[in-house]
């Protein structure tokens, strides 16, 4: 299981309330937020399968396109090991897996990307995909409001690398910062997801 900053399980199995800061009090509530990372990682692969199937040449081309932030920390490989580590640390129901900040620059191309292809499909098409939100539009300021740590790897890497220590932990510092956003490539240690001994949200009583 994925830890986020907020719980993504709790609707399945905890029943608590929901996160969601959106406008739409309606959608708040029908908003399943595991179930849209199950469909746009699946989405994923097969997004990842037609860029292999481009000739070479369109590679770098199609990598700005499609991972506009993250092309600099990655390549294809790169890019396919983190879709199977996240969808494989999704659906594992006995371990919760911390992220770094590696997995969350991938996770928000992939999530802005199906957010805006659920966004200009047809009403019919948005329910096929994501049928408990009922075609309404998908919020996804609001889903990386609510979910994600920070986006600090959207920060210009002279105003990130200008910061003290201190606001980089004010910023919510983990190891792996510092190298996307200097465009270091991931190792293959960084790319795997850590498992966390203990239950990584509080319990309310």
């Amino acid at each position: 299981m994925l830890i986020f900053k907020n719980n993504i399980y709790d609707r399945q199995e905890m029943g608590l309330t929901r996160h969601s800061s959106s406008p739409d009090i309606e959608y708040d509530e029908l908003f399943n937020p595991l179930h849209l990372l199950e469909v746009a990682l699946d989405e994923e692969g097969e997004v990842l399968d037609f860029l292999e199937r481009q000739p070479s040449k369109y590679w770098p081309e199609d990598t700005n396109k499609f991972y506009p932030k993250a092309q600099k920390i990655g390549n294809r490989s790169i890019f396919r090991n983190l879709q199977r580590i996240l969808k494989d640390g999704l659906g594992d129901r006995t371990t919760w897996y911390t992220m770094n900040t590696y997995h969350f620059c991938f996770l928000y191309d992939m999530l802005v990307r199906y957010a805006f292809n659920y966004n200009h499909d047809s009403i019919k098409e948005r329910i096929n995909s994501l049928p408990e939100i009922k075609g309404k539009p998908l919020q996804i300021e609001s889903f990386l409001k609510d979910y994600f740590f920070n986006t600090v790897f959207l920060m210009d890497e002279d105003k990130y690398n200008a910061l003290t220590r201190e606001e980089k932990v004010e910023l919510g510092y983990d190891s792996c910062q510092f190298a996307v956003i200097n465009a270091m490539a991931p190792t293959k240690e960084e790319m795997e997801l850590q498992s966390s001994r203990s239950y990584p949200y509080s319990i309310y009583v």
